[in-house]
């Protein structure tokens, strides 16, 4: 038998040492959260000149933008939080991310495990681009008269990066990652802001391209140009970063 001598004025102080370092938790702010990204799209529609006579009123122009595509070949995470150090990473894909913007729908699932706490500001970061396909399309179609209707196709054709700063989806001023309660991002795409800048007469005098063995109204570097550059501007403003 080993004998143990201990000074008993110090031996409270020893228990209390041993207890502590038995019950130190875990850094709360250290666990991952789960958090998935989804792509949503708000369509546009506009129109012009109503006509009126029996038996119904028949636009004379109308605008309808529906669907679309995204490619992203990465994602960047900037977060700042009341407690706990910032966070920072980058995604690793494999390849890129391809969203049919109409249904939603992706090649692949986009989830991040990123550190709990109440972000006070989120940065993310979308890379636009990847292989050898257009980053960003949108297309609908453009009735120039009561019975001429013509596809639009607008082509964002450049390697791109996007911040967009996250919103909250509640009342709150703040977005709130919890370890035990996946969070959803949602990727809103609005349609309607980036041809914000864009009216009726303009699309209505825009140039005819073949494209695909069809007349089509084609927006992009190499036509309809000055329609282009004006879209261009309002790229970055018509993402939204939503978490619910």
């Amino acid at each position: 038998m080993i004998n143990l001598l201990f000074d008993k004025k110090s031996l409270p102080v020893i228990i209390v040492l041993l207890f502590l370092t038995g019950c130190l938790p875990k850094d709360e702010l250290t666990l991952p959260a789960k958090v998935n990204f989804e792509f949503e799209f708000v369509a546009h529609e506009e129109w012009t000149d109503l006509k009126s006579g029996p038996p119904v009123q028949i636009p004379a122009g109308r605008l309808s933008i529906n669907r679309g595509n995204l490619l992203i070949e990465a994602i960047e995470f900037e977060g700042r939080r009341d407690e706990g150090k910032d966070v920072f990473f980058i995604s690793n894909f494999t390849g890129p991310v391809k969203a049919d913007l109409e249904t939603g729908e992706s090649n692949r699932q986009v989830t991040f495990d990123i550190p709990q706490g109440v972000y006070n500001r989120i940065e993310i970061d979308l890379y636009l681009g990847g292989d050898d396909e257009i980053p960003f399309v949108l297309e609908g179609t453009l009735r120039k008269g009561p019975f001429e209707e013509i596809p639009v196709r607008f082509e964002y054709n450049l390697r791109e990066q996007i911040r967009v700063r996250a919103e909250p989806g509640g009342q709150t001023d703040r977005i709130v990652l919890k370890k035990d309660m996946p969070s959803t991002a949602r990727v809103v795409v609005d349609a309607g802001f980036i041809f914000r800048l864009v009216n009726m007469a303009m699309l209505q005098d825009a140039t005819i391209t073949v494209y695909g063995d069809e007349d089509m109204v084609l927006i992009n570097l190499s036509n309809n140009t000055g329609i282009f550059g004006l879209m261009a501007t309002r790229l970055e403003k018509s993402f939204r970063i939503i978490f619910d």
